[in-house]
């Protein structure tokens, strides 16, 4: 009888520490099934399942960073859920609407990113071109593109710091031309996109393994939500740039310039 006790004992206390795949939130599907790779596409040198999870590793040796793409559908307006944990100094991103480019080399996908990077804060939850227009917006930043492709900062966000090999809750809601990240549930950028032949309105997820340091980034909980496909755009008109407005500051540049009027 005891020894009945003491197993049921050891069962109850056992039973809480048992991961369990988080059910997916009303109206949204899971993409990633937390046991295999299956309806993704990367290669196994960077990619893998570890713990029931997306599991991305780089060695530091990089020439140019490599992506894993979601092959069951695309996204045109929807909203992304995911949890997210990178290693201290790793850079990695949540690739949408991208494009995969093979001619530009294996695993490559373009595109708008929400980027993680906690060493980073101003950089961490960011709006990313990737191969394209580059920073769009940094996080903490509302942003408007204007219709030449130049990104203009009409107002501010707190921002926080989420650090490195810790969970944190990443979102992402795109409707139309306006797009907006948050991590954890405070929002790290707001951006509409008025530039027509830069933006794109349908594409890809993937996810990256940066460039630098070796790291490792882990996903899971990857839940997406697709949206009524004709919502409409913001216009110039409903999106004007205000007279105080400031450059969104380039990759690698100065001080912001204000707007020319």
């Amino acid at each position: 009888m005891l020894r009945s006790a003491l197993c049921f004992f050891s069962l109850a206390v056992t039973l809480p520490l048992v991961a369990k795949d988080q059910a997916a939130p009303e109206g949204f599907t899971a993409i990633f099934n937390g046991k295999d790779l299956s309806g993704w596409s990367g290669s196994d040198k960077y990619w893998s399942v570890e713990d029931g999870c997306l599991t991305g590793v780089a060695d530091g040796k990089l020439d140019y960073n490599r992506f894993i793409t979601w092959k069951d559908g695309k996204v045109k307006n929807f909203e992304l859920r995911v949890k997210v944990k990178v290693t201290p100094g790793g850079n990695s991103g949540l690739q949408y609407r991208g494009q995969e480019r093979p001619d530009l080399g294996e695993w490559v996908v373009t595109g708008y990113q929400c980027d993680v990077v906690p060493a980073k804060d101003d950089y961490n939850g960011m709006l990313y071109e990737e191969r394209g227009r580059r920073i769009l917006a940094h996080t903490g930043e509302k942003v408007i593109i204007d219709p030449q492709g130049q990104p203009w900062v009409v107002g501010k966000l707190p921002i926080q710091n989420f650090p490195a090999d810790q969970w944190h809750d990443y979102r992402i809601l795109v409707e139309g031309n306006h797009h907006q990240h948050w991590i954890d549930g405070v929002q790290t950028v707001d951006v509409i996109d008025l530039d027509e032949k830069g933006r794109a309105l349908e594409g890809v997820i993937a996810v990256q393994v940066h460039v630098g340091p070796a790291m490792k980034i882990q996903y899971k909980d990857f839940f997406v939500k697709h949206l009524p496909a004709d919502l409409s755009l913001l216009s110039a008109t409903q999106a004007p740039i205000p007279a105080d407005a400031v450059k969104v500051v380039p990759q690698g540049g100065g001080k912001p310039k204000k707007v020319a009027k």
